[in-house]
């Protein structure tokens, strides 16, 4: 019996991973809420929280191919626009802010396209967010510091490999 809630919530992302569709993203969604409301207490957490890593690896499965990692950022650390390509990933944020933008490409083939803004918002504590393969993100920290963590379909760096990751140029974009 699990001891703590990552233990706890490795053994239900194992449980509900089943690909990509609505049922794994429904359940793995709630698993991650509820690992974003873990308490600073669990060790394990406070001492993300006391090393603050840029990315820490939690648990990797080599059956399903999913990767759970946990993420700290520090204030204003903006990462450009940017898809996954055929990876598709959940972003659960356990502390502070973080402003998402989404966009749609039109006009042109992979990152030669332009990017329409479809919008904002500011990610709070508890709240978990999908981005399926193709979608376009962007993230800015917008607190002293973030812990996010990310769950990923596949190993992101093979996916940029293979040159199916796309960054987006954001200097050729239209103004805000």
């Amino acid at each position: 019996m699990p001891n703590d809630t990552l233990s706890s919530c490795i053994i239900d992302l194992r449980k509900y991973w089943s690909g990509l569709n609505s049922n794994t993203i429904i359940r793995c969604r709630e698993v991650l809420t509820r690992l974003a409301a873990t308490s600073i207490s669990e060790h394990w957490l406070a001492e993300l929280h006391e090393r603050r890593a840029a990315a820490t690896e939690l648990y990797r499965d080599s059956e399903q191919g999913f990767i759970l990692l946990a993420h700290v950022e520090p204030y204003d650390l903006y990462r450009d626009p940017h898809n996954h390509g055929n990876g598709w990933v959940f972003y659960a944020l356990q502390y502070g802010e973080v402003q998402m933008s989404t966009y749609g490409a039109v006009g042109g083939e992979g990152a030669e396209g332009q990017l329409i803004s479809r919008g904002a918002y500011i990610m709070t504590p508890g709240e978990c967010s999908v981005f399926l393969p193709g979608d376009i993100h962007d993230t800015r920290c917008v607190s002293e510091y973030s812990l996010m963590f990310r769950l990923t379909s596949c190993d992101f760096s093979e996916e940029k490999r293979r040159g199916r990751l796309q960054k987006y140029n954001t200097a050729k974009q239209c103004p805000d």
